[in-house]
């Protein structure tokens, strides 16, 4: 949302308020900005609230995680609450704040794709001709895990329970996705539409108790929460028209393997959108990739405008990191939560299955030949064996500072700083000009605010640093 990394400010309850996020830069420009479903960038005060942070409009959760069908989050003893909420900003009417209390019982998935269908057709069919900009933020599969009857059965192929469930949570979001892109195509406007598709981190493998939750981040090492490949490395995908394209046909296919960072979102998006941010008064984080997509449709040689990123620089969970081309410098603890191996399926079934449930899916385009063609570009190659005895538990890690060629170890099980010292030097001098950057990450206070505490007892969770809707 900001172009920068989240190590550069320091706060409390949320996304500061002295970053300017790209809502409001395409607002700026004239763009209808619509915000559906999960929010979790604070909404301790009023003015940290999605339409107060360049949307017009918003239907969602304020928080990290809610229960899907009764929409109650949960951030701890003593603080939850609903969290379903509606909100409109207009010049006319001001703020308009509604606590959506007649959709209890309704899946959030199917909630937030009703919203979205809403937007795209008052975008066709409305009386503003602006462009629109949408953020649709599924929380499946976030935790709790609660799939609906229908999509458990799409998966009954997959013998593990767990990971059955996981796959159902999946499953509902593509439904959703679907029926986003049958909305802009019944409405003439999927060839207009720049559709990305992202995720925030890599799979959460099982909870504190150890209760697995169906997740697999094979055959990287580690999960969510940790600097691992597990939590931090996730596909994307941009479906971009009017771009020129040697075509699809041919059966190759187009994959960037270069490093891409989700601050490189911002810039990228308000290039796509027509608006230049490299060049203004803001400082960011984020390289504009728009070059690099169209030379990469053009089948051209392929410039990389990013040749290292900043994991994080993370002095509350002691854990920091960076990567510069094939290599990968991890400080301190870069697992905190322990989930620091690399985790096994928990399921047998076949991938045989795969491609026909592939091609019979709502919006199966590419053909079988074109999706394998994608799969094994990208696909990942280990050349070393991950040996499960070779430091992949924290008990064996006794050194806090580790290097990785991920070129040819994509599990990180071997360390090859003794044999790149220089390597090693040199990147850890460049994170510690990154840390002297930053500004002194402040301890979350949320959890103790008596002020939240006493909102959430009553049942709304909500902006509680001040009562009053503004």
């Amino acid at each position: 949302m900001s172009g920068n990394r989240a190590v550069y400010y320091g706060t409390e309850h949320g996304l500061a308020l002295s970053e300017t996020l790209l809502p409001q830069k395409l607002k700026a420009a004239n763009y209808n900005t619509y915000m559906i479903g999960k929010w979790h960038l604070g909404f301790a005060d009023w003015a940290m609230t999605p339409v107060r942070r360049g949307f017009d409009y918003f239907f969602g959760m304020y928080g990290g995680s809610a229960t899907y069908r009764t929409h109650m989050s949960y951030e701890g003893p003593r603080k939850s609450g609903y969290d379903l909420f509606e909100d409109t900003l207009n010049p006319e009417e001001g703020l308009k704040h509604q606590v959506v209390n007649d959709r209890k019982g309704t899946f959030s998935e199917l909630l937030y794709t009703e919203k979205a269908i809403e937007k795209i057709d008052e975008s066709a069919y409305g009386a503003s001709n602006n462009p629109f900009f949408m953020v649709v933020a599924y929380s499946n599969p976030h935790a709790p895990i609660e799939p609906m009857d229908r999509d458990l059965e799409q998966n009954s192929h997959i013998d593990n329970e767990k990971r059955r469930a996981m796959a159902a949570m999946i499953t509902s979001m593509d439904y959703g996705v679907g029926r986003l892109t049958t909305a802009l195509q019944n409405t003439n406007q999927y060839n207009n539409t720049v559709i990305i598709f992202l995720s925030d981190n890599g799979g959460h493998l099982m909870l504190t108790d150890g209760e697995s939750l169906g997740s697999s981040n094979l055959p990287f090492r580690g999960a969510k929460g940790t600097l691992y490949e597990g939590g931090v490395r996730t596909p994307a995908f941009i479906h971009l028209p009017h771009y020129p394209s040697t075509g699809l046909s041919d059966g190759g296919s187009l994959v960037y393997d270069g490093l891409f960072h989700v601050s490189d979102w911002f810039p990228t998006i308000a290039s796509l959108c027509g608006v230049d941010v490299m060049n203004s008064e803001l400082p960011l984080d984020g390289y504009d990739h728009t070059e690099t997509f169209k030379e990469l449709l053009l089948r051209n040689d392929v410039s990389r405008p990013r040749d290292h990123l900043v994991l994080d620089i993370d002095p509350v969970y002691d854990q920091a990191g960076i990567v510069q081309g094939d290599f990968k410098l991890l400080l301190g603890n870069p697992a905190p939560y322990k989930f620091d191996k690399v985790y096994p399926l928990i399921t047998t079934e076949s991938v045989d299955e795969y491609p026909d449930i592939i091609q019979n899916s709502t919006h199966y385009k590419l053909g079988f030949n074109m999706l394998e063609a994608i799969r094994q570009h990208a696909a990942i190659q280990q050349s070393y064996s991950a040996d499960p005895d070779h430091c992949l538990s924290l008990e064996c890690m006794s050194q806090s500072l580790v290097l990785y060629d991920l070129s040819v170890d994509q599990t990180e099980s071997h360390d090859i700083g003794w044999r790149f010292t220089h390597i090693r030097q040199d990147l850890y001098n460049k994170l510690q000009l990154y840390a002297n950057a930053t500004h002194p990450l402040a301890e979350p206070v949320f959890f103790e605010d008596e002020h939240a505490e006493a909102l959430s007892q009553k049942g709304v969770w909500q902006p509680w640093l001040n009562s009053t809707v503004t």
